[in-house]
């Protein structure tokens, strides 16, 4: 913007001749010139002059016509006089050339090319008008009909009886927590297509509440897998992931896809993704076992779990160091818990581990930590004494194979003992104890031998083995069952196949005797509703004799009514869980039938093992038979060509002089000691035969 330099200067002098106003007021003078104005005039305060528009003449008013022309004098004449008035000096001010930017370039418009004007075009036939088809006229609208209003009150949203009673049955659900009574409701609304998917979900629900966990997991998992609802199928997953312990592991093939299809964070369900790891690791998925098991923390309860299974997942992708790790860090948060199954199977499987390593002493020391309640402990004592005779205990290992030999171990199976005690005998050069034992398998089993085979032989059926053990449960005091040995029976039912298998059976019974205590609850309390309601109707009769007031009577009435529709309700639970009741009999029926039958199989092959490795034993004494004397002849050549034995140290193995037990004589056997006692024969085998002995092993 430029200013002009002129009206600057001007705009500075007037803005100083304002302010300074106040002190010109002292030097100006006002002077008058002219003539004054007439003295005939009249003038306000405020110096106005005034006419009159009336005038008195005489006793009458008159108005003035003519007005006489106003003279208010002359213009006052102002002089000022100013002496001394100093003014700012002129500035200059600079002002910046502003050069304007050339023009732009010009642009030249395309030339128009105007078209002449033509004639209207025609139409195509002096007909097409004609042709044009006529708008129907609207029919006439009549005037509608108005009806006189009549007011009434009516419900917005009319409740449907179902919907009264689904309402009912949630309430007893969630509320009272009367899951018989709910049970019952939901029964009939399932026949109801509308309410089907919904009722059977609150089904499985009160279901799970009367610890029937089997109808609620077939009832839920049936919800997720026919819904077409698709918030009530991510309900029913999330029901079933939040429950996971009432299911099987063979349930995880369903409700994993599931999972995984809803996005459903369960990385703080420890016990599902113990589940889950279990499931895969039994179908040797090892990469979603180890991404079920990496989120279970240390600090877990179920961690010691985890590890063995993650221990198991290292040792069969070859790391033995890692699964050996994975068991150390668990172990002091079960070693204290000796009864504790996952405590026992990590000690066995650590000292498997260390055993697989060549590492036999530390193999030793954990074989030791198993509980002799354990079922793994018998087989735990075996492959100790192996342990023992691979790193030349053989004093220790004929000690402890020779506890399992006594009296104490009288209903114990287990054969192999005689074999593991021979060899420890043999690489003693104690021939003749050797031969003792082989003699005692023998005369202990070989007839054992010949009743298993023939078991075997005639018996196709799988049921027959199930039958066998189910014989023998019933009374555990018996020796024989079918010819066959109670303590082979108890061996042959105690594998996890087996017993596992037999646990469902036996929640499937359990439940359904929780069913059969469910109805007979019921009737009990349908009795009791009725005899309530018999007594109010008689105290009612009583009070209206005896003329009661209105209130009161009125109390009575709707105690009495009260009364009725609980009878009403216990009496239709009744009939409804027994409607139920029978449906999950028979499906409980049949899944027991399909765990049987599983259970049989795996007896029968079992038993199928026992005699082929019975069998071997058998062959191995012939084998160690012929050692033994082929090993006497030589010792005897030995001695009699004057060979001296001389005293050695004892095994690296062996354990403490204040925890061993040396055998001198066969006596009693004390339960805490087991596992520790050492044979009290000496190794008299000759310097040259120990060392050949020992490359041997």
């Amino acid at each position: 913007m430029r200013y002009n330099q002129k009206n600057t200067k001007a705009a500075l002098i007037l803005t100083l001749l304002f302010s300074m106003s106040a002190q010109a007021d002292d030097v100006l003078n006002t002077k008058s010139q002219g003539r004054k104005p007439a003295s005939n005039v009249k003038y306000r305060q405020s110096g106005v002059p005034v006419f009159e528009m009336v005038q008195k003449k005489g006793n009458e008013i008159v108005k003035v016509k003519e007005i006489p022309k106003l003279d208010i004098g002359d213009e006052k004449v102002i002089e000022a006089n100013i002496t001394d008035l100093k003014l700012p000096t002129e500035r200059t001010l600079k002002n910046d050339i502003v050069h304007a930017k050339s023009s732009p370039p010009v642009q030249t418009l395309p030339t128009l090319t105007i078209l002449p004007i033509t004639e209207a075009r025609k139409l195509a036939s002096e007909n097409a008008i004609g042709k044009i088809p006529l708008v129907k006229l609207l029919d006439v609208v009549p005037e509608p009909v108005i009806a006189a209003s009549e007011p009434a009150l009516r419900n917005l949203v009319e409740i449907k009886p179902d919907e009264y009673k689904m309402l009912q049955a949630l309430i007893f659900l969630e509320y009272q927590k009367k899951y018989d009574l709910a049970m019952s409701l939901f029964v009939e609304l399932m026949d109801t297509k509308e309410y089907r998917s919904e009722a059977l979900f609150h089904y499985a629900e009160t279901a799970y509440g009367l610890q029937l966990y089997s109808e609620f997991r077939q009832k839920m998992i049936q919800v997720s897998q026919e819904t077409k609802d698709l918030y009530l199928k991510k309900l029913a997953v999330e029901t079933l992931v939040k429950n996971v312990s009432a299911l099987a592991t063979s349930d995880i093939a369903v409700i994993d896809p599931l999972v995984e299809a809803f996005d459903l964070d369960v990385t703080k369900n420890e016990r599902y993704l113990l589940k889950k790891a279990k499931y895969y690791s039994e179908k040797g998925d090892l990469g979603k076992l180890e991404n079920a098991l990496v989120f279970i923390p240390t600090t877990s309860p179920l961690y010691p779990e985890a590890a063995l299974l993650k221990g198991v997942f290292n040792y069969r992708m070859g790391q033995v160091d890692a699964a050996i790790a994975e068991l150390e860090t668990a172990w002091p948060l079960v070693e204290s818990k000796r009864k504790d199954q996952v405590r026992n199977l990590s000690a066995l499987t650590l000292a498997r581990l260390y055993f697989q390593k060549g590492d036999y002493k530390t193999a030793y020391k954990n074989y030791l930590l198993i509980d002799k309640s354990s079922p793994s402990w018998l087989q735990a004592m075996v492959e100790e004494a192996w342990t023992q005779i691979l790193a030349g205990d053989y004093e220790g290992a004929s000690g402890n194979m020779f506890s399992l030999h006594t009296d104490f171990f009288r209903k114990a199976y287990a054969p192999d003992t005689y074999i593991v005690r021979t060899v420890g005998y043999l690489n003693l050069c104690q021939y003749g104890d050797g031969m003792s034992v082989l003699n005692d398998l023998k005369k202990r089993y070989s007839s054992v031998q010949e009743r298993l085979e023939a078991f075997d032989k005639k018996t196709k059926d799988p049921g027959a083995y199930y039958d066998l053990v189910k014989t023998w449960l019933r009374n555990t005091n018996t020796e024989e069952v079918d010819g066959l040995p109670r303590s082979f029976i108890v061996e042959l039912a105690r594998h996890p196949n087996f017993t596992s298998t037999q646990n469902q059976i036996n929640n499937y019974e359990d439940e359904n005797t929780r069913f059969n205590k469910i109805a007979v609850d019921l009737i009990r309390k349908e009795r009791e509703a009725r005899l309530k309601m018999l007594q109010s109707k008689n105290e009612l009769a009583a009070l209206k004799r005896d003329k009661a007031s209105a209130s009161t009577l009125q109390s009575k009435e709707q105690q009495f009514l009260a009364v009725g529709i609980e009878h009403m309700i216990i009496s239709r639970a009744r009939e409804g869980i027994k409607k139920m009741r029978v449906a999950a009999v028979a499906r409980l029926d049949k899944e027991k039938d399909t765990l049987r039958t599983q259970a049989s199989k795996s007896l029968q092959s079992r038993f199928k093992t026992f005699v082929a490795s019975l069998g071997n034993l058998v062959d191995q004494r012939d084998v160690l038979s012929y050692e033994i004397y082929s090993g006497a002849g030589e010792h005897i050549r030995f001695q009699m060509a004057g060979g001296e034995i001389q005293d050695r140290n004892a095994a690296s193995l062996a354990p403490d002089e204040k925890e061993s037990y040396k055998w001198k004589f066969r006596g009693e056997v004390w339960e805490d000691e087991l596992g520790h006692y050492r044979s009290s024969l000496k190794n008299v085998c000759p310097a040259d035969e120990l060392a050949n002995n020992q490359g041997s092993n």
